[in-house]
Parts: structure tokens; sequence; C-alpha cells
């Protein structure tokens, strides 16, 4: 049960219509007679996604879109007589949290700010989400450099920021709460300065995109240049030529004249000052 419903939200939380072929997935295809197999994947349109949905929802008990095996022992616990179903890590629920500046969070009534070197991690349901509203809101890409957001060289306007890792687990879904109810003048996303981490921040649809403030300087010839990882994402820069305008259009051109692929890491080591781009 469980991995056939955790395939299944997967893939629709995700937004894709491939699967790669597997026994769990052969399976559900033959219980619930959607999928085209196509080779070593499996192709499912908008109707047979509503109707993998559906089938969790029967037979599990649980939406695959909303609801989920994750969450936790103490999630789990509450509508299960097993705890240990859950697969999610014992910190997966948790929120990654920094103060930057001047800024402070306020958790379980109290306020709360992070010295240099450290993290906050918070179940979001203590999390003020009020105050949170009325402070700069940067989200980061890699949860590895939230311990080094003091390095960060974040433009005038975002010097006072909360810093909050995107998460990779369970706690995804409380990130993507807080950016939909976060103002868009507030808000700003930091990913990676190559067409799959702007494609990305594109895709968020509201505040700003952080770059280095001196894109034009950067060059194939950059040091910490990675032309290998460019030349793999040539899906991602033209999604990223077709939606961009004004400036970040133009700096999609510059990445694609010098194959540019600039990891978040080596931005943040080499003191890299960031600048703000609106995308929506």
């Amino acid at each position: 049960m469980r991995a056939e419903v955790s395939a299944i939200e997967r893939l629709l939380r995700a937004g894709k219509a491939t699967v790669r072929r597997g026994k769990v997935w052969d399976q559900i295809c033959v219980e619930t007679g959607v999928g085209q197999v196509v080779g070593k994947e499996i192709h499912f349109t908008p109707e047979e996604r509503q109707r993998l949905r559906e089938y969790a929802k029967a037979e599990h008990g649980l939406d695959p879109q909303y609801d989920s095996l994750s969450g936790g022992r103490m999630a789990m616990a509450s509508h299960n007589a097993s705890e240990k179903l859950s697969p999610d890590s014992v910190f997966g629920e948790l929120l990654v949290l920094a103060t930057a500046g001047a800024t402070h969070l306020r958790v379980s009534g109290e306020s709360v700010s992070t010295p240099r070197g450290s993290v906050l991690s918070v179940r979001s349901e203590c999390l003020d989400t009020d105050c949170l509203q009325t402070q700069n809101l940067v989200i980061i890409e890699n949860g590895g450099l939230m311990p080094y957001w003091a390095d960060f060289k974040l433009p005038v306007q975002f010097t006072n920021s909360i810093i909050l890792y995107r998460g990779h687990r369970e706690n995804v879904r409380g990130v993507t709460e807080l950016a939909i109810n976060h103002p868009a003048d507030k808000l700003a996303w930091f990913f990676d300065y190559d067409p799959a981490g702007q494609s990305l921040a594109l895709d968020q649809g509201k505040g700003c995109t952080l770059v280095p403030a001196d894109w034009r300087e950067l060059d194939r010839h950059t040091p910490f240049n990675q032309p290998k990882v460019h030349r793999s994402q040539s899906v991602a820069l033209k999604r990223l030529k077709d939606r961009a305008t004004g400036e970040l259009l133009a700096i999609a051109e510059h990445m694609a004249r010098h194959e540019l692929a600039v990891m978040q890491e080596h931005l943040v080591r080499r003191n890299v000052r960031l600048m703000e781009l609106t995308i929506a």
C-alpha cells in the first residue's frame, strides 16, 4: 500500500505525465487500467492522472494530491495504528530558516533571531506567519547553503531578510504555502545561475529572482563555470528564453553564448554580489 500511494503522490505532486517502468508502476497500471507504455516509460493523460488520484482515494483513503503517508511519526500516529508506516525523516517536516540583518521571527509567541552560522528548524504551525509577511523573504534552492546565510551578498532591498530553505521532503508543502501567501514585493528566490535554476525561478510566478549583479562579466572562462552542466540543460534554456523578458532575457542569451552554469555555492563562496529581477 505505501509503495503505491507514495508512487502516485510523487507523480501528481511533481506535475509529471511520465514515469519509468518498474514493478510498482506496472502493478498500479494493471489494477487501474491506465497508462501507455512507451519504451521504458509509462505515459499518462490528464484524465488518467485524475483516475490515479481517485484510485488512491478509493483504495487507501488518502488523497495523494494533498494527503500523504508523510509528516513523520507524530502525524501518522493521529490516523494509523502504526506510526512507523511513515517513510519520512525525523526532521523532514520542519521549516529551516535564518534571520539576516535586523530581521526576526516570532515562534510560539517569542521573538527569535539566528546567530551567524546557525539555523532555526520550526514546525510550521508554530511560526507566526503574520509577522513573517511583514519581512522580506528569500527562499533558497540548496539547503547546504543555509549555515552560510550570513555570507550571502544580498541586494540592498533584501539585506534584512528571512532566509528559508525551499525544502525537499514533506516541508516543501509548508514552504509553498508560505510563498503563496507572501507579498510579492517582499519575496525573492535564490536558485543556481544556470538555465534550469532561472527557469525554475520563473515557474514560481511571483516575486523576484536573485542573480549576479555583474552578470555581464561572467563568461565561459570564469573559473567556477560548468559548461558541461549548461549543455545538459538545452530544454531548460529554451523554456527560459521563450518566457523571459527584459534583462532576464538578456541574461538567458548571455548564458547561451557563454555556456554559463554557476552554482549557488560558488556565488556565495566567491562573495558575488546579487541583484533582484522581478519575475512577475
